[in-house]
């Protein structure tokens, strides 16, 4: 065993059988630096040495989703996608920060308003020019990232984003009365309406009138509505050639670009009306969410043609999500959707009126089996698969080396992929959120449901029960763990990217914005992020957003789920008043310092703090200094991460302090992870509460020795955030020689193919570790501390479980 003890984190060190060697060309890029052309192997994605690839980052990010230019609502033509995610001139300030943070695989959201706003093949061709640009400036950064053409419920105009407003207008849909007629809720249009009442309601018009139909066009109008057209196509052969047109226009201008490595199908597809059972009853609440107005399909219809209608009213509720409590009038001013006043599926004979005018399905079950076959319809392989296919063959004829990233319908299983794409550069890239906590925005710990299994009656509310952050983990371990199995079932082995996953940041009635302590946060995202290391999953946190802040979250339908918050909601005076729990840095807790030791002055030698001002824009006039060239600050204590200055960073030993202010739960966020690993990998695991790190990889009996010599490094990114200024951390290597960058974060191990110490399989177990001995000390006796809190947890869990089922 090889073992090296960091006594001065300040400074890089290697083992002894390291210095002998001169490695110097082979450790030149960071752990967390991506360059070059991405190559699959099995399930994983691999480097030109065959280095298996770990790629974590974030999705750029929740303000892409909206326009700059602010030219009223229904000015849908005349507006400018420029500066988003952020403007040029900020690039080198955020790309440094995620590097920093180890967040260098990118989701890069561009709607396909965005592109082609105007009009039909009218693409903006200055914003494409800035898109080149940032991307350029990512390659800088060693960031790559992956094209998304993100969507929710279609459009902004039927209440999310995507689409432009010219699709609805081509289908015969007047976008400015949807409001009256129940056609979407779109938040923007609704006077008054606070961001809290919003949450979740966008999610609901997946069923109503305008997204179901565009949806349905989209997918399937040859077969649901063939005798629609628009310049003398069928509505689903015009929409699709249009959407696959732009983003292979868009590729065409990105292809010189070596920091773009694929394009994504689009964000969370929906099935539209097809598959519904019958247009009388609503969608099934186990994959679609009812709340607030709720009309059936078939009232929607006649909402739609300026029928007022009587519809039920859904609010919140538990285990299932949502309960009928009444009912509400839609349409008292009987505007119509349709610019020729004639509904698109009364056309096609859908539905109609009876005798006494009231709205009628002549067919019941339309949308679930084929028109002229009466075969029942499957939306995936159906509509889903093909559209796939097409897309994915657009953009291999720009650059078949681009990989076609696509994901399922929202909590089902993905489709079955046939075996013409087997040798295709495909990745499954879902999407996994814990869905109690997104919905109710609340999260302690104490107890946690695994809501899928519940949703697909795999499981009951006793055995969808997890108790204790222990049980979180093993929860989304466990759901996971499906993901991944039940991808390599349907759609074989291709890797699989978590495209996302996050915390909402306002849980808990939003006490972390005044409190400053995101403990909870911590600990969620430590068990999130936990279970996708355990199964060896690539993700993209959704997400960072410059303009996220504390009162408006990502300016979008509520959502708050902003790693990143620069913008403090409240005056620094209420902030410095208000109590604090601060668990930000990290150290700070585990080294037990109370409030009084931080009130104590900080010294900091005057060319750090030179250092920082220059790179913070911080002023460098000290306020007092003594004659040993230090200053001595004044005595503030940080109340939330807002106040964290990068001076009070700079003593955590982490030359990228400034990068932290503003920063959300980076304590789980950013951590350790093996992001190149030279063999195949069995364990990987972070502890956060006693930043230990345990990596195992397997490799074959080796007669090879004439590989290049960096098949044989893995590379560990060890975050300054952390360890910077940890004292004692000892690294224990089962075999070969190690060195340490601690200004790119960057740990090298080159393991020693001579190595027979543990064979398994005709496989060479190698295995390294990383721990501070102190902190595991304390974490044994707090372990042992917890076990009665567990037991009560476990007696209190049960009954709550119980009554939980009694009620459902």
């Amino acid at each position: 065993m090889v073992e090296q003890v960091i006594e001065d984190p300040h400074h890089d060190f290697s083992s002894e059988g390291w210095k002998k060697r001169d490695q110097n060309e082979f450790i030149k890029t960071r752990a967390q630096h991506w360059s070059g052309k991405l190559h699959t192997k099995k399930n994983q994605f691999v480097d030109n040495y065959g280095r298996v690839l770990h790629l974590r980052g974030v999705n750029l990010c929740g303000n892409s989703k909206l326009p700059v230019t602010d030219n009223g609502f229904f000015n849908h033509k005349n507006v400018s996608f420029i500066n988003r995610p952020f403007p040029l001139n900020k690039a080198d300030e955020h790309f440094s920060r995620l590097r920093a943070w180890g967040l260098t695989f990118v989701r890069l959201l561009v709607p396909w308003e965005a592109l082609e706003h105007d009009g039909p093949g009218i693409y903006d061709e200055k914003f494409i020019d800035y898109l080149i640009k940032i991307l350029e400036k990512a390659k800088e950064y060693g960031i790559q990232a992956f094209i998304d053409p993100h969507q929710d419920t279609w459009s902004r105009f039927s209440g999310g984003s995507g689409a432009p407003g010219w699709c609805f207008e081509v289908c015969g849909m007047d976008l400015t009365k949807f409001k009256e007629c129940g056609a979407a809720h779109i938040h923007e249009l609704i006077p008054g309406e606070s961001e809290e009442s919003n949450i979740a309601l966008w999610a609901t018009n997946y069923t109503k009138l305008a997204s179901a139909t565009m949806f349905t066009l989209f997918f399937a109008g040859n077969t649901f509505a063939p005798e629609s057209r628009y310049n003398g196509q069928t509505l689903q052969d015009f929409l699709q050639s249009s959407f696959i047109k732009c983003y292979m226009h868009l590729a065409k201008r990105l292809m010189h670009l070596d920091s773009v490595v694929g394009f994504e199908v689009l964000n969370e597809p929906h099935a539209g009306y097809i598959g519904l059972p019958r247009i009388s009853q609503h969608f099934d609440q186990n994959s679609n969410l009812n709340l607030g107005q709720s009309p059936s399909a078939l009232q929607s219809f006649a909402l739609g043609e300026g029928m007022t209608q009587e519809c039920e009213f859904w609010v919140k509720s538990w285990p299932r999500p949502s309960r009928r409590s009444g009912t509400c009038i839609i349409n008292q001013e009987k505007a119509t959707v349709w610019l020729n006043k004639e509904c698109i599926w009364k056309k096609h004979g859908v539905w109609g009126l009876n005798e006494n005018g009231f709205p009628v399905a002549f067919k019941d079950d339309y949308f679930c089996k084929h028109p002229a076959t009466s075969k029942p319809v499957d939306f995936m392989q159906d509509f889903y698969m093909p559209f796939i296919k097409s897309y994915a063959s657009a953009i291999r004829s720009v650059d078949s080396s681009l990989y076609i990233f696509f994901e399922p319908i929202p909590n089902e299983y993905p489709p079955v992929v046939s075996k013409e794409m087997d040798d295709e550069n495909y990745v499954y890239a879902p999407h996994w959120y814990d869905l109690k906590t997104m919905f109710t925005k609340s999260f302690d710990g104490f107890i946690t449901h695994d809501v899928q299994g519940l949703s697909k009656g795999t499981k009951n509310i006793l055995t969808a029960t997890y108790l204790g952050l222990g049980g979180a983990n093993e929860n989304y371990k466990y759901q996971i763990s499906n993901i991944v199995k039940i991808g390599i079932k349907n759609v074989g082995m291709k890797p699989l990217l978590i495209g996302e996953c996050g915390c909402p940041m306002d849980i808990n009635d939003r006490q972390a914005f005044q409190t400053g302590d995101y403990s909870h946060h911590n600990n969620f995202l430590d068990a999130v992020i936990n279970a996708m290391e355990a199964n060896f999953v690539n993700f993209t946190l959704w997400n960072y957003n410059p303009d996220n802040d504390n009162t408006h979250g990502d300016h979008w339908n509520g959502e708050d789920f902003s790693i990143y918050s620069p913008k403090p909601s409240r005056s620094i005076e209420k902030k410095v008043k208000a109590k604090s729990n601060l668990n930000t840095p990290n150290e700070l807790k585990r080294n037990k310092l109370s409030l009084e030791a931080l009130r104590t002055p900080l010294i900091i030698p005057q060319q750090i703090l030179s250092d920082t001002a220059r790179l913070s824009g911080m002023s460098t006039n000290p306020t007092t200094s003594n004659h040993s060239g230090q200053v001595s600050l004044s005595p503030v204590t940080p109340m939330t991460p807002f106040d964290i200055t990068s001076a009070y960073f700079n003593m955590e030993g982490d030359r990228d302090h400034h990068h932290h202010i503003g920063g959300r739960a980076l304590d789980a966020i950013i951590r350790v992870y093996a992001a190149k690993i030279a063999g195949d990998p069995l364990l990987m695991k972070f502890d956060l509460q006693t930043l230990s790190f345990k990596l195992e990889f397997a490799t074959k009996v080796d007669s090879d020795f004439d590989r290049h010599p960096k098949t044989y490094i893995s590379e560990i990114f060890i975050p300054n955030y952390h360890y910077g200024g940890v004292k004692g951390v000892q690294i224990l290597v089962s075999d070969g020689e190690f060195c340490y960058d601690r200004e790119k974060q960057t740990l090298y191990w080159n393991y020693d193919p001579n190595y027979m110490g543990i064979v398994k399989n005709n496989s060479v177990i190698h295995s390294m570790k990383i721990y501070v001995p102190e902190l595991e000390k304390k974490d044994v006796w707090g372990w042992l501390a917890g076990i009665g809190i567990a037991v009560g947890l476990v007696a209190v869990g049960f009954a709550l479980a119980k009554l939980t089922f009694d009620l459902f």
